[in-house]
């Protein structure tokens, strides 16, 4: 590669919702909807109850199909920003570290493991509720970190995400 030329801008990637939950209600939906359909053709005794339930069954259906091609963005990983859907853009430059933690619990038996990425501001933003920056103040002297993202909300791996970040931060340092 040569010297003089600059490596190429990253690109803007959004991370939207993750579609499981839309196909679920689809799921759902279908099934109160052949459910609604099957009492209709066996039953006598309350036809006007089936009908309502094969309708609300279509409803959700239909629902579920519109929240699929709609989800929300969680986050956008811009060349010069961060945006999170619940804390807001953050420059690269004003991150002090981001890394990725593991919780691992044990309920019944049944051990699960769940993925966060936690990321500590340089300097920390100013809060305009008193209850919402005492819960901050507070999540931030338990953890050490200001934003803590579940793995759940994002549509990737927090490994990929934690990557995709670092990447954007060297990048942002590199140019200041």
């Amino acid at each position: 590669m040569d010297a003089t030329r600059k490596p190429a801008a990253l690109p803007v990637v959004e991370l939207r919702f993750p579609p499981l939950y839309a196909w679920l209600l689809v799921g759902i939906g279908v099934a109160f909807a052949v459910l609604g359909l099957f009492l209709r053709l066996t039953t006598t005794h309350a036809p006007g109850l089936a009908v309502f339930i094969a309708v609300c069954g279509v409803a959700g259906a239909a629902g579920g199909n519109y929240w699929r091609h709609h989800l929300h963005c969680v986050a956008r990983l811009t060349p010069r920003q961060l945006y999170l859907q619940r804390e807001g853009t953050i420059d690269w430059t004003n991150i002090a570290a981001i890394e990725k933690k593991q919780l691992k619990t044990t309920y019944r038996g049944v051990r699960n493991t769940s993925e966060f990425v936690c990321i500590a501001l340089k300097k920390k933003r100013p809060v305009n509720d008193r209850l919402t920056g005492f819960m901050h103040n507070l999540k931030s002297t338990i953890t050490g970190y200001d934003i803590i993202v579940p793995d759940t909300e994002l549509s990737c791996t927090a490994d990929w995400f934690l990557a995709e970040c670092r990447k954007r931060m060297d990048a942002a340092s590199g140019s200041a």
